[in-house]
């Protein structure tokens, strides 16, 4: 079977899944096919949420293929996780939320895929691992300090221990966990209730959570500010609020 990631848009809902089980191993040959897919839900204005999930009951996504990284040189291994970064900076990055739908093993790269999402819906058995000192490499420190704090790092970085969706759900690493059964269901209902809201302040309020993280309060709290005037002059906020007081629910057209 040919390892790609596959595209699929159901209204205003996309879904990129994974491909290469049953481990689903990202691959130089996958690659391609996941920034391809990364930049089509980027410059779609009709897709509102995207659902990253790996194909098969075994595997979210269980990290890159050791075989490539066996044969990175000095001069190349730079290459090789920049390749990696534009996937994870490309998915951090789009202007929509992104939900993992973490149905089985997330472990190295793809605990770093999962991370780089917004959201993530875990299936409560899945094992998760931050495998870089298993194999002598650093992995994940940056996001799940940034996410969870460094003492959740320190904890399942430094062991490279593995640990339940349950528990990702308790160190803060994930947003709902679920029987593996529910995780896909559950992770598009997340998405349609995303798609159904007003998508420019959506789009807006993801970036300026992300502005709060990263600079003083004040500066946030202004940009906050500038987020919220520019909306109030849209079409989807007059509607809004002329729906509320008619009692009926309002139908968000994006503009």
């Amino acid at each position: 079977m040919t390892a790609t990631a596959e595209l699929t848009v159901d209204g205003h809902v996309a879904v990129l899944r994974l491909a290469n089980p049953p481990l689903n191993i990202i691959t130089a040959e996958m690659r391609p096919h996941i920034l391809a897919a990364i930049e089509r839900v980027r410059a779609a204005e009709d897709i509102r949420a995207l659902v990253v999930t790996g194909a098969g009951e075994r595997a979210f996504c269980a990290g890159a293929d050791l075989n490539e990284e066996a044969d990175l040189t000095p001069e190349t291994v730079r290459r090789f996780l920049a390749d990696d970064c534009a996937i994870y900076d490309g998915l951090a990055e789009l202007p929509v939320p992104v939900i993992a739908a973490v149905n089985g093993h997330c472990m190295g790269g793809g605990l770093e895929l999962a991370l780089s999402c917004d959201l993530r819906v875990a299936a409560d058995d899945a094992k998760h691992r931050a495998a870089g000192v298993r194999v002598g490499l650093v992995v994940s420190t940056t996001r799940i300090t940034r996410l969870a704090g460094p003492a959740v790092a320190k904890d399942v970085v430094l062991t490279g221990r593995t640990f339940s969706g349950a528990e990702a759900l308790r160190l803060g690493l994930a947003t709902l966990a679920v029987p593996r059964g529910e995780v896909l269901a559950t992770a598009l209902d997340m998405a349609a209730e995303i798609a159904s809201r007003a998508p420019l302040a959506v789009r807006r309020a993801k970036t300026a959570i992300e502005e709060a993280a990263e600079l003083p309060f004040a500066e946030a709290m202004e940009r906050e500010l500038d987020h919220f005037a520019a909306l109030s002059a849209t079409a989807d906020h007059k509607h809004a609020i002329e729906a509320f007081f008619e009692r009926r629910t309002p139908r968000f057209t994006g503009r």
